[in-house]
C-alpha cells in the first residue's frame, strides 16, 4: 500500500504541473479562501510517515477575482480527478502483478513487460495532445490490458477499444456508417466470440477502410500502419500455431506481440502531435498557392483538403439576415445529413461551411478552417470594392472621353457651319468686289485677301478632318471613313460589314483610330495604298487598317498610345504589327 500511495502522489504532482493555466489568469493573494494544491514539503503529514516525500499541500489564498477564484476551482477539479484516476491506475496495476505472479512459470521481466504495456497506453493518452475522446479511449486500451491480468474474461476488451481509438482518430469520434458498421464489430471482439483470425481480419478491415475513406496524412498512416501491424502479428501467430504448433512457442507470440503494443503506444503521442500541427497549417495551405475564384473555387480547394467534395461555403448577407450563394441567392442551414460549421468575427457572422466531414470534429481543424475562410471571405470582399471601384473609374474615363468627343464635335460643327461659311460668304462678296474693281493696286490687295480665306478654309477643312461627325452611330461610321479616304492624298479602300453598326462610342472609337492609323500612313510610311476593313468578329468589332509602307512604327508614341487609352475605357484593345520594310497593320478591337 506504501508503494501505491506513493505513486499515486507522484503522478499526481506530475499531472498536476501539466495542467496549463489560462491566458491571462493571475495568481492574487486577497480574500476570500480557495484551496490549491501546490508543491510543498509538509511536515507532520500522513506521506510523511510512511517514508514517502510529501509533494501535496492545500495552501489557503484569498482572492477577489471572480475568474481567477473559477480557474483556481476548475484546476482544484482536475487535479483531484487525476489524482483519482492515478489511484484507480495504481490499484489496477497491483492486482495486475499478484495476478500475474501467481500463475505457473511467473518471470520477473515478463511480469515488467506486461504491466509496462498497459501503462505505457495510460502514460501516452496523459502525455499526448489533442481532442480528450481520442486521449481516453487510448488510455482505456491500458486499463483493459491491465484488468485483463486479472480478470481473464476481459482478455479481447483491449482489442475492441483499440478498434475503436483507430476508427475514431484523431478526433475521437466515429463518424459515417461505414466506420459504425466496424465500430460494431468491436463488440463481438469485447467478449470474445471471435477467434483471433477473425480478430485479425477485423483489424485488417479497419486499415482498408481508413485507407479508402482518409487522405494521405498522419491522420490515415497512425491507424492503418498500426491496424496493419496488429492484424499481421496476429494472423502470423494463428497460422503458426495452426501449421506447426510444436514450433510456436506462447512466450514468444506474447513478447511479440506486447512490443508491437508498446510501438502503438509510444507513436499515439507523436501521431497527435503530427496531426495538431498539420491543422495548424491548414490555413496556409489552403490560401498559399492557390487562386481562388469565388467562395465556390475555395470550396473546392477545402473539399480537397478535407477529402470532402460535398464542402460548400456560403456568406453572410447583411440586408437579408441569412447565408446567400454565390448567385446572391438564399440558403436555408441546419437539419439534413451535412453538418454545419460556423464562421463568424467581432462584427458577426461571415460565413457558414457545409460539409461531411469529420476532420472537423477536432477544434484545431475546425478553427484553421475558420481561420481560412475567414481570410478567404475577406478576401472576396476587398477584390468586389476594388472591382466596384475600377468600374467606376472606368466608367469616369469613359464619360471624361465622351465628353471631350462632344465637345470637339461641337467646335468642329461651329467652324465647319459658322466660320467656314462666313468665309465663303466673304470670298464670294469679294469676288464681286474684284470683279467692279479696275486699279491694279486694288486688285492685287484683293487677290491677297481672297489667298488668305481660301488657306484658311483649307486649314479648317484639315482641322475638322480627324473629327467624326455627330451624327455617327448605327452604322453610320461606313460614310465617316468615306469621307475621310475622300480627303486622303493616297487612294484608301474602304470596306465596312454591314453587321459591323455598334452605338456612337464605338463607332466614334473606330473612327479615331482609323483616322489616326491613315495620317501616320500618309506622313511616315511612304504608303502607295491603304485598306480599311470594319468587320464583326465573335462578339466585338475588329478595324484593321494596313498600308504596304516602309513599317518600323513605334507602337508606343503618343498618338498610338492615346489610341489604345481610348479603346481601353470600352475594354477594346489596340494591337500595331509594323516590321521594318513590310508595312503596318493597326488593329482596333472593341467588345460589342
Amino acid at each position: 500500500m506504501r508503494s501505491l500511495l506513493y505513486f499515486a502522489a507522484v503522478l499526481t504532482a506530475w499531472f498536476a504541473g501539466r495542467v496549463e493555466r489560462p491566458p491571462g489568469s493571475t495568481r492574487v493573494d486577497l480574500a476570500p479562501t480557495v484551496l490549491v494544491i501546490e508543491p510543498w514539503r509538509l511536515r507532520q503529514s500522513p506521506l510523511e510517515q510512511l517514508s514517502v516525500p510529501s509533494t501535496l499541500v492545500l495552501q489557503a489564498c484569498r482572492c477577489h477575482d471572480s475568474s481567477v477564484r473559477a480557474d483556481r476551482a476548475g484546476r482544484l477539479r482536475r487535479v483531484a480527478v487525476w489524482f483519482l484516476v492515478a489511484i484507480a491506475i495504481g490499484v489496477l496495476a497491483v492486482l495486475a502483478i499478484r495476478a500475474d505472479a501467481a500463475t505457473p512459470h511467473a518471470s520477473p521481466w515478463l511480469t515488467a513487460l506486461d504491466i509496462a504495456t498497459g501503462l505505457a497506453f495510460v502514460v501516452a493518452a496523459a502525455v499526448a495532445r489533442g481532442p480528450s475522446a481520442e486521449r481516453v479511449l487510448m488510455g482505456v486500451v491500458g486499463v483493459a490490458w491491465l484488468t485483463a491480468s486479472f480478470l481473464p474474461a476481459a482478455r479481447s476488451l483491449h482489442q475492441a477499444v483499440l478498434i475503436m481509438s483507430l476508427i475514431a482518430f484523431p478526433a475521437g469520434r466515429v463518424r459515417g456508417l461505414s466506420r459504425w458498421l466496424l465500430a460494431c464489430l468491436a463488440v463481438p471482439v469485447a467478449v470474445g466470440l471471435l477467434p483471433q483470425i477473425g480478430v485479425a481480419a477485423v483489424f485488417a478491415l479497419v486499415a482498408l477502410l481508413v485507407l479508402i475513406e482518409g487522405r494521405r496524412d498522419i491522420a490515415t498512416g497512425y491507424p492503418a500502419v498500426v491496424a496493419i501491424a496488429v492484424a499481421a502479428v496476429l494472423a502470423a501467430s494463428w497460422s503458426v500455431s495452426r501449421l506447426r504448433a510444436e514450433a510456436l512457442d506462447p512466450t514468444v507470440a506474447l513478447v511479440g506481440y506486447e512490443l508491437v503494443l508498446l510501438a502503438v503506444a509510444a507513436a499515439f503521442p507523436v501521431a497527435a502531435l503530427a496531426v495538431i500541427r498539420s491543422r495548424a497549417r491548414l490555413a496556409d495551405r489552403l490560401l498559399a498557392g492557390e487562386r481562388l475564384a469565388g467562395l465556390d473555387g475555395f470550396a473546392v480547394v477545402l473539399g480537397g483538403v478535407l477529402s470532402d467534395a460535398s464542402v460548400e461555403v456560403f456568406r453572410w448577407h447583411g440586408s437579408s439576415a441569412g447565408y446567400v450563394d454565390e448567385r446572391g441567392r438564399s440558403v436555408p442551414t441546419g437539419g439534413g445529413e451535412r453538418r454545419w460549421l460556423t464562421v463568424a468575427d467581432a462584427d458577426g457572422p461571415v460565413a457558414i461551411v457545409a460539409h461531411q466531414s469529420p476532420a472537423l470534429d477536432d477544434s484545431a481543424t475546425a478553427e484553421a478552417v475558420t481561420a481560412a475562410v475567414r481570410l478567404a471571405v475577406r478576401h472576396e470582399r476587398l477584390q468586389h470594392e476594388q472591382q466596384q471601384q475600377l468600374a467606376a473609374l472606368e466608367a469616369s474615363r469613359a464619360r471624361i472621353v465622351a465628353a471631350a468627343d462632344r465637345e470637339r464635335e461641337r467646335a468642329a460643327a461651329q467652324l465647319r457651319d459658322d466660320v467656314g461659311v462666313s468665309l465663303q460668304l466673304a470670298q464670294s462678296e469679294l469676288g464681286a468686289v474684284r470683279t467692279a474693281a479696275r486699279d491694279s493696286v486694288e486688285l492685287e490687295s484683293l487677290d491677297i485677301v481672297v489667298g488668305e480665306l481660301v488657306a484658311a478654309q483649307i486649314e479648317i477643312v484639315k482641322l475638322v478632318a480627324g473629327i467624326p461627325p455627330a451624327h455617327l452611330g448605327s452604322g453610320r461610321l461606313h460614310e465617316a471613313l468615306q469621307a475621310l479616304a475622300q480627303r486622303s492624298p493616297v487612294p484608301v479602300s474602304v470596306t465596312v460589314a454591314t453587321d459591323a453598326a455598334s452605338d456612337q462610342d464605338t463607332e466614334a472609337a473606330l473612327f479615331y483610330v482609323c483616322s489616326e492609323a491613315l495620317a501616320n500612313a500618309v506622313k511616315h510610311a511612304d504608303a502607295k495604298r491603304i485598306g480599311i476593313t470594319v468587320r464583326r468578329v465573335n462578339r466585338a468589332i475588329e478595324a484593321v487598317i494596313s498600308d504596304e509602307g516602309r513599317g518600323g512604327a513605334d507602337p508606343t508614341g503618343s498618338g498610338l498610345q492615346g489610341l489604345a487609352d481610348r479603346l481601353t475605357t470600352l475594354n477594346g484593345r489596340l494591337r500595331v504589327d509594323s516590321p521594318p520594310g513590310a508595312g503596318t497593320t493597326v488593329t482596333a478591337v472593341v467588345p460589342n
